[in-house]
């Protein structure tokens, strides 16, 4: 784009502006194009001058035009920019941190001819569209959003536009390479998904901010026994946290709520705002008119406390642990256990104090634990979420390199010591 396209959607989309205490933070050269934004084949980016970072990136896609591009990994500095206000390759040698795409190279990559959508894709490779993102977030979680947006199923016309951006903290991490100034590694990133409903025919918008700092996650409200780093939000909580201020017509197609609404939260069983939703898999995402999940994780001493996947033997050893830290018995009669693909198995009997409940093989069917990574979620009677457990293919993969010939269960929850799956 030579400028940033307000009518990619078919309907007019103003970009975000800045509060008054952001506004001088942001680079504005005769270089860049209004707003400050300096522009690429799909996407533009405005720059922070004060983190040496994008303030956000704006991504139009057509999931109609994707092209199977190549990665070129050919990083350069932005000389419209400059070279002051990016971050080069020495913030990213020989460290955890990935040159995190805000704009990403898969979702750039589309135009009419395998050719544009290439040379589309290869102008990700600026710093200037690059944060410090842990390697871990960048090719997991951030990676999984990414692909979530480019398959999203309820589009009209295919096209969406995709607003992302760093959220900076107030005891932020650094990165120092010999002889440069310091940089602020930012503690999370937000994405903001606008498209037309292809249902409504209405603008839909859903809000996201991804965690990678502990300490920024101390400060959220929600569960208090442990956290989760992906969270669908309001856009009014991305603003708080940004600077950024979004226009009207997002802020109300965005389905969460921040302001108390009594009519909205006995319709829509939301217990408490502002709405803050723990992301493990799409599923878990809320759409309009979505009755909330509730979350009684606090208030219920019972876990999923361990489980063996890909067992040596096959499928039939798989096991799932479930523990009971109440100092009462507890009846888990009409309880559900569910898994990734939507299986439900139904529970009888009890759990004593301090004890455990396991089901395996046979006893654990319909739900399976696959190999390439999975979320257990268990239920009690009244549809009350009691606790969550999820895994990848790396967790499974780092326990059969360190004991090829033996059969190791995933520990969950590991604040607390595992009961032994035989106590």
């Amino acid at each position: 784009m030579t400028e940033y396209d307000s009518r990619f959607l078919g309907i007019e989309l103003p970009l975000p502006k800045f509060s008054p205490a952001r506004v001088g933070d942001i680079l504005q050269l005769g270089s860049l194009a209004a707003g400050g934004l300096a522009t690429y084949p799909n996407y533009a980016v405005t720059t922070d001058k004060k983190h040496r970072a994008p303030a956000f990136a704006v991504l139009h896609i057509d999931q109609k035009k994707f092209q199977k591009t190549t990665r070129s990994d050919n990083w350069q500095i932005d000389t419209r920019v400059g070279a002051e206000w990016q971050l080069d390759n020495s913030y990213y040698a020989n460290n955890p941190w990935d040159k995190g795409h805000m704009a990403d190279r898969e979702s750039a990559g589309w135009g009419s001819s395998l050719r544009e959508a290439q040379v589309a894709a290869d102008e990700t490779f600026f710093y200037s569209n690059a944060c410090l993102q842990h390697m871990n977030l960048n090719q997991d979680e951030w990676l999984a959003l990414e692909q979530w947006i480019m398959e999203l199923k309820l589009v009209k016309n295919g096209r969406v536009t995709v607003f992302t951006g760093p959220v900076f903290g107030d005891t932020p991490r650094i990165v120092t390479p010999t002889g440069r100034p310091s940089a602020i590694v930012p503690v999370g990133f937000f994405k903001v998904i606008c498209y037309i409903n292809k249902t409504t025919s209405q603008l839909d918008v859903r809000a996201f901010v991804v965690y990678q700092d502990k300490d920024a996650l101390k400060d959220l409200q929600g569960r208090k026994t442990f956290n989760f780093a992906n969270y669908q939000v309001t856009i009014t909580e991305i603003e708080r946290l940004t600077g950024l201020l979004f226009p009207n017509e997002v802020y109300e197609r965005n389905p969460l709520l921040f302001h108390e609404n009594a009519d909205a939260g006995t319709r829509l069983n939301i217990r408490s705002f502002p709405e803050r939703i723990d992301i493990n898999q799409p599923s878990d995402i809320v759409h309009h008119d979505t009755r909330r999940i509730v979350v009684a994780d606090d208030n219920v001493e019972v876990y999923i406390a361990a489980a063996l996947v890909r067992p040596i033997d096959g499928p039939k050893d798989e096991w799932v642990a479930l523990a009971n830290y109440e100092n009462t018995l507890m009846d888990v009669k009409e309880w559900t256990l569910t898994d990734k693909a939507g299986h439900v198995l139904k529970l009888t009997g009890v759990i004593e104090p301090g004890g455990s409940m396991v089901l395996r093989g046979a006893q654990l069917r319909p739900v399976t634990l696959p190999d390439n990574g999975g979320v257990i979620t268990l239920f009690n009677a009244a549809g009350e979420r009691i606790d969550l457990a999820d895994y990848t293919k790396k967790d499974i993969d780092a326990l059969r390199r360190a004991k090829p010939n033996r059969n190791l269960p995933l520990n969950f929850h590991t604040y607390r010591t595992p009961l032994r799956p035989d106590a």
